[in-house]
């Protein structure tokens, strides 16, 4: 017979479409994918991208087969395709999120990186149990501060030196938790002070050749290549379960 074949002994129509299936079949799969969506969402707190959709919809399908739903695979994976906004709405009104905002909250911070006109930069080995390796100085924005000031004083207090003039360099951003981090990158040669290290970690001079092949803090690659680079920009998004850089 045209357009069937016998599959597992089962004749099996191989052009059958979506439109095709009973109203019962549609609103079992209609659920599955739901369910599949908002599994993943628990887990992730994310929506899958286009990347992991193909593991939403084997999953869907996988309980299509249990069922004996005969449906080939591409019409299953363009319907989930066409509902995925609709199922994410839902899933969103669930948790009280389907109102939107263009604001989030924010928190600034800044690193630096000091030259000594030598060859040498400073570096900070950070201990922490969040955020630890060879990085450059830096913390966090504090209120009424200008970002100028803000980096000056970061830097004084985990190495004893007063820097001067610090240009803006870049900036380094991701969102975590529904915060949009942004870390304001610097440069300065201008100084003064006596270096001493701090409960932050380890300070010391190293030669510019040598900060690659340091153990470095998560991301610590990314600043170095803006601070030497064209790039201005290190935006890391959010895909799925990792984080992508984006060099801009």
């Amino acid at each position: 017979m045209k357009n069937h074949e016998m599959i597992d002994g089962r004749l099996l129509q191989t052009n059958k479409k979506y439109a095709h299936l009973k109203l019962k079949q549609k609103e079992k799969i209609g659920a599955w994918m739901y369910e599949a969506t908002k599994a993943y969402y628990d887990e992730y707190d994310a929506f899958p991208t286009d990347k992991e959709l193909d593991d939403i919809v084997e999953k869907v399908y996988g309980k299509i087969e249990r069922a004996e739903i005969w449906i080939p695979y591409s019409e299953v994976f363009k319907r989930y395709k066409s509902k995925r906004a609709a199922i994410h709405s839902r899933i969103r009104r669930e948790r009280g999120l389907e109102v939107r905002t263009t604001t989030q909250p924010v928190r600034f911070m800044n690193m630096c990186m000091v030259e000594d006109g030598n060859g040498n930069v400073l570096v900070l080995d950070k201990v922490s149990d969040s955020y630890s390796g060879i990085t450059f100085p830096g913390g966090h924005v504090e209120k009424g501060e200008s970002y100028t000031e803000s980096v000056i004083r970061e830097v004084q207090e985990e190495t004893g030196l007063t820097i001067e003039n610090p240009a803006l360099a870049g900036v380094y951003h991701w969102e975590e938790n529904g915060i949009q981090h942004v870390v304001f990158l610097y440069k300065a040669d201008r100084y003064a002070g006596e270096l001493h290290s701090s409960e932050e970690g380890k300070v010391f001079w190293l030669p510019q050749e040598e900060f690659l092949e340091q153990k470095l803090a998560v991301g610590a690659e990314r600043v170095w290549k803006i601070m030497h680079s064209d790039f201005s920009e290190c935006y890391m998004k959010k895909e799925g379960k990792n984080y992508t850089p984006y060099l801009l």
